[in-house]
């Protein structure tokens, strides 16, 4: 689903560059440090003005604002239902209802009520929680990667944040602080989707694994834990993904091993696990009883299988095409160049 979503946006994006560019904004200085960010931004389609000549800058952005933002940075379908999911969203005629609909089915905006306040201001830690799910990157990998916060004054969203920061489209006001609770103004939202939308269109190759000589890329570790009935043991799960690339550093290149490995469970107790070929997995995918599974936190699929009378279940991870596009897609907007998939 995420690769026909990704052609949509090449696509959409495509028709705008055909577009002549829309004229200055009077309320835009040339020599502003986000003209060229509001030019980009308002040409690709991205943002508009708050009138026909004046762009609003110094404006805060409200979460209706950033949510039409975000629709069309994603290239995403809109959809107005008939009822509101929030108790202040139920204005079918109102110009934000489809896009905080959207939004919220994409998984981009998530509230802890029943409100949506789409008129609020849109505080710095909001906007990047909001770009990092309508990336499909949500609070079970963010959980697992926020101890790489770098900055004092976070306390809520350090995941968000850190994935932000290391996807290279939100900073910090300084080395150390980000100003969480700060809100963000329209130039601002124009710079973060402009730098989204440049990792989303950089160049990345995908090269098999067999290719890769020397020590040019960095490994995805697999998980080799056991927790109860059920082995942790997909090939190269997000977490890795993001721990290599990090390490792997602008314009390098990840190594993820994807071959199905399995493992069997005998009367409770795990054996070691092995690797096994795709007719094998085929295989086990078409068994009657086979259950299908996948793990938004690996960013892996796995099937199950319990032979009958053998007091044995198969567990076996795979990554699906969209699993490893998803690892593909997370490299690229960490800013790597190549990844090297078995």
């Amino acid at each position: 689903m995420r690769l026909f979503q990704r052609f949509g946006v090449l696509a959409f994006a495509a028709i705008l560059l055909a577009v002549p560019s829309r004229a200055a904004f009077s309320d835009v200085p040339e020599d502003h440090w986000a003209s060229e960010s509001i030019r980009l931004a308002t040409e690709y389609g991205l943002v508009n003005g708050i009138s026909a000549d004046t762009f609003g800058l110094g404006q805060n952005v409200t979460r209706a604002q950033y949510a039409t933002m975000l629709c069309r940075l994603m290239g995403w379908m809109m959809i107005s239902p008939q009822t509101g999911s929030y108790t202040d969203n139920q204005d079918r005629d109102a110009w934000y209802y489809s896009a905080i609909e959207t939004a919220r089915a994409r998984g981009a905006l998530v509230m802890l009520d029943d409100t949506c306040r789409p008129n609020e201001p849109l505080p710095r830690e909001e906007m990047a929680a909001m770009t990092v799910r309508a990336l499909g990157f949500g609070a079970s990998f963010a959980g697992v990667v926020q101890d790489d916060c770098p900055f004092a004054d976070v306390t809520t969203n350090p995941g968000y944040i850190a994935l932000a920061n290391r996807m290279g489209f939100m900073n910090g006001v300084s080395f150390s602080h980000f100003s969480p609770r700060t809100v963000s103004t329209r130039e601002q939202a124009a710079a973060v989707l402009l730098r989204v939308r440049d990792r989303l269109n950089a160049d990345i190759t995908r090269s098999r694994l067999s290719d890769l000589t020397g020590s040019s890329a960095v490994y995805a570790a697999s998980l080799a834990d056991m927790t109860g009935r059920l082995p942790l043991c997909p090939r190269a799960p997000l977490e890795s993904v993001y721990t290599a690339a990090v390490k792997a550093g602008e314009g390098g290149a990840v190594a993820l091993h994807t071959a199905p490995y399995a493992v069997d469970i005998v009367s409770g107790t795990a054996q070691p696990g092995r690797t096994i070929t795709r007719e094998e997995l085929d295989g086990l995918l078409t068994k009657e009883g086979a259950t299908l599974s996948r793990s938004a936190r690996y960013g892996s699929s796995y099937v199950m299988y319990t032979a009958p009378l053998e007091n044995r279940t198969t567990v076996v991870w795979y990554e699906t095409e969209a699993d490893i596009a998803q690892k593909v897609e997370l490299c690229q907007l960490l800013g790597i160049k190549t990844v090297y998939i078995e």
